[in-house]
């Protein structure tokens, strides 16, 4: 669904520019994108990386704008990892399409996340205190570097002519970058919108992006109060003031609002906000308001907050350790508490927990050691109320295992280490792997030892103890061997037989098995199987159709160790039953086949049904013949011997006739009183029965009832209550064969 939203999203941008009519266009501002190109773009959506996605929608985007729109481009952390200074204008506003679409096939994700400094970028290159200009945000995450990227747009939108940002949130999970990220949109006047909100992304595109704007013809002031700088706008319980600069009645007021849109004349105002709820106050002097223009008036109210933290253990522990930190603070929606480098930008953030998870929340420490500080940081807007040094210092940790292995075997490995945490594993792999590597793996919290499956692949391998995902606290070589095995079956067999398959082999792993299977289908195909885990011999199900197959022992579900030809020939089979029944008759079937195994039976069925279709049904392997309930309805039909389920054998047409019955029995009784009802119809079978109904019921309902393998006549009890009712010869607990009425009298 992200992707699919992100296409929309696109589309709706490119539908933005094509549905301006000339006039609108010619007034419209120039607009840059601003591409996220840093390192978490290579994230995945469906199996899609993100940067992927953004390249194809926007070289569509690109194919659908007009050729009159001018459009720039500017991207971020595409070139160089951990560097803040990392944005380059890769296309300027006017660029030719082609230059631009080209730009952006050659983004290959990197860095870092300025999105404050490239948001100002983009507003210098549009001349935005002169010009209408319009900024387009695609990013995947929060500003990883100085600047609060809200309070910048805020900025520029207080100081532009006309200035907006429009955001497009790619993937977004984490709640403080989707706060910092709607927080840009909504301080310059812009739309965010999520990409995997497919509804809120409809509903934005209903409300403004698809809608073709109109050109100003009157001015209007926006007056809007944040809390704080840069912080969530203050949506009630304002009172606003608007006078002449230097002094005069006022010209505007309101009390008890949140935003208000006010039309005023041009001139230069001094503009006042109050909230009587805590007595904050703020206000803004000699605003500027030009005629026929449309402008935001943001005021922030500063008001105290503070925050204490206390860590448990205090002063040092363990890198990649799980500590407890105490904290007083706002517990405002949003706030966390962080560990980062000492000294680090006021916007970094590391490892992280909500305040609203609890106190103490739970932190773990990086695996890096080093000097770092423990923060108290609001949501938004951006603002460390409280830091604590602490120092992680070096884990240690050990690993004992074997020197050497046979490839696929599972071998024990025991370590130490510090308290397990998240991604804390041991496993086993190349020695110049990343440490982010792994192929089987055990988690370090489920105890030492470890149970570890080495590779498939002769060669050399290391042990390793690692830490958080990312770091190698021990490491120890093992040399793996070529494992080797054997298998011994039959050079022929039947179609569908059930064959014994000798073998020999390493000591068994998961995904080792014995099957069988063309000799070109991958390792990893199959048809019937056997765990190796439960012993030689293998019980093996040959396939169903003739031809020249492979019996395998593989490993690990990826490695062929051994293999055998075998040649399948066509299973043949026999049916021998007369050519007419009753409808409900049962049919006595000889046949004969393929030793029986699972899946094998005869049945009778309509001649067009397909092979795993069945009425009654009979297993070869409970021996012939077959014992055949025919249908309840007439008609033409067959038997068939069909087998595993899947492939008729054998089968021969049978014709079913209607089956009757009668019914005589009296045409009243007592109330309570039993009653002989003598009756003709077909061979007794399984919900075959002479009933008494009340008149008018369910062909099916009954009051009581005597099977027919009972013989003639039926004894039948009467209902306890007088009325009319009806003696029914029931077929199959189905289809009633005959009825005659009888009064049941007190």
């Amino acid at each position: 669904m992200a992707a699919r939203a992100i296409r929309l999203f696109i589309s709706a941008i490119a539908l933005f520019f094509i549905a301006l009519p000339a006039a609108a266009q010619e007034g419209a501002g120039d607009s840059i994108l601003v591409l996220d190109g840093s390192g978490s773009m290579w994230g995945q959506i469906e199996g899609e990386a993100k940067i992927t996605i953004a390249k194809s929608v926007l070289a569509e985007l690109l194919n659908d704008l007009p050729a009159e729109r001018r459009l720039g481009l500017i991207a971020y952390g595409h070139r160089r990892t951990g560097d803040c200074a990392d944005i380059e204008e890769l296309a300027a506003v006017g660029a030719d399409r082609a230059a631009i679409a080209d730009a952006v096939q050659k983004l290959n994700p990197k860095g870092k996340t300025p999105m404050a400094d490239s948001i100002k970028l983009a507003a210098e290159k549009l001349k935005y205190t002169e010009a209408k200009s319009t900024v387009i945000l695609i990013s995947d995450g929060i500003e990883t570097c100085a600047p609060d990227p809200c309070g910048v747009a805020s900025a520029l939108e207080e100081a532009g002519a006309d200035f907006t940002v429009h955001v497009v949130g790619f993937d977004v999970t984490e709640e403080n970058a989707e706060a910092q990220l709607r927080c840009i949109a909504e301080n310059t006047g812009g739309k965010y919108v999520s990409a995997s909100d497919a509804g809120e992304l409809t509903e934005a595109l209903e409300e403004t992006v698809a809608a073709a704007p109109e050109a100003v013809t009157e001015t209007k002031v926006r007056l809007r109060a944040t809390e704080l700088e840069g912080g969530p706008v203050i949506e009630e319980g304002l009172s606003w003031t608007v006078t002449p600069a230097g002094g005069g009645d006022p010209v505007f007021s309101e009390d008890g609002a949140g935003v208000v849109d006010v039309e005023i004349e041009p001139g230069t105002y001094d503009v006042a906000v109050s909230r009587a709820s805590d007595g904050l106050k703020g206000e803004a002097k000699n605003v500027k308001i030009n005629a026929n223009t449309w402008k935001t008036v943001t005021i922030a109210l500063a008001f105290p907050v503070e925050a204490t933290l206390r860590a448990e253990p205090a002063g040092e522990a363990v890198a990649g350790t799980n500590i407890q930190v105490f904290w007083t603070g706002p517990d405002r929606r949003g706030d966390f508490i962080t560990i980062v480098e000492k000294g680090a930008d006021r916007g970094q953030y590391g490892p992280y927990a909500y305040t609203r998870t609890g106190n103490p929340v739970e932190i773990r420490m990086p695996v890096d050691p080093g000097a770092y500080e423990i923060r108290y940081r609001l949501g938004q807007p951006i603002r460390t109320l409280a830091s604590i040094d602490i120092t992680a210092i070096p884990a240690e940790a050990t690993l004992e295992g074997p020197d050497t292995a046979i490839a696929g075997e599972e071998i024990t490995v025991a370590f130490t280490g510090p308290a397990a945490g998240s991604g804390d594993w041991i496993t086993v792999v190349k020695p110049d792997d990343e440490p982010n590597k792994y192929s089987d793996y055990y988690y370090t919290r489920q105890g030492s030892p470890a149970t570890i499956r080495v590779p498939l692949e002769a060669g050399a391998y290391e042990l390793r103890f690692v830490q958080g995902g990312k770091k190698i606290l021990a490491r120890k070589p093992i040399t793996v061997t070529s494992a080797a095995a054997t298998i011994s079956g039959p050079e022929t067999a039947i179609a569908g037989e059930e064959v014994q398959v000798e073998f020999s082999g390493p000591e068994a792993g998961s995904g080792d098995w014995i099957t069988v299977t063309a000799p070109d289908a991958a390792p990893n195909k199959y048809t019937d199987y056997h765990y190796s885990r439960n012993g030689s011999p293998a019980t093996i199900r040959m396939p169903l159709e003739a031809g020249e197959y492979e019996l395998r022992f593989v490993q690990g579900g990826k490695k062929i160790i051994a293999r055998q030809p075998i040649t399948v020939t066509a299973a043949t089979a026999t049916l021998s039953a007369k050519d007419t029944a009753i409808a409900g008759e049962t049919v006595s079937v000889e046949f004969t086949g393929p030793a029986p195994a699972s899946g094998d039976w005869i049945t009778v069925t309509a001649p067009d049904a397909a092979p795993n279709k069945y009425t009654d049904y009979h297993y070869t392997r409970n021996g012939s013949p077959a014992e055949i309930r025919m249908p309840l309805d007439a008609g033409d039909y067959e038997i068939r011997f069909v087998q595993n389920n899947k492939k008729v054998l054998a089968r021969k047409p049978i014709t079913v006739t209607a089956a009757t019955a009668t019914l005589n029995g009296p045409s009243s009784a007592k109330a309570g009183e039993t009653v002989d009802v003598a009756f003709t119809g077909p061979p007794p079978g399984s919900g075959d029965y002479v009933a008494i109904s009340k008149m008018g019921s369910d062909d099916l309902n009954y009051v009581s009832y005597s099977y027919t393998r009972n013989g003639s006549p039926a004894r039948l009890r009467m209902p306890n209550e007088p009325g009319e009712y009806e003696l029914r010869f029931i077929h199959g607990n189905k289809k009633v064969l005959a009825r005659a009425p009888i009064t049941v009298t007190p």
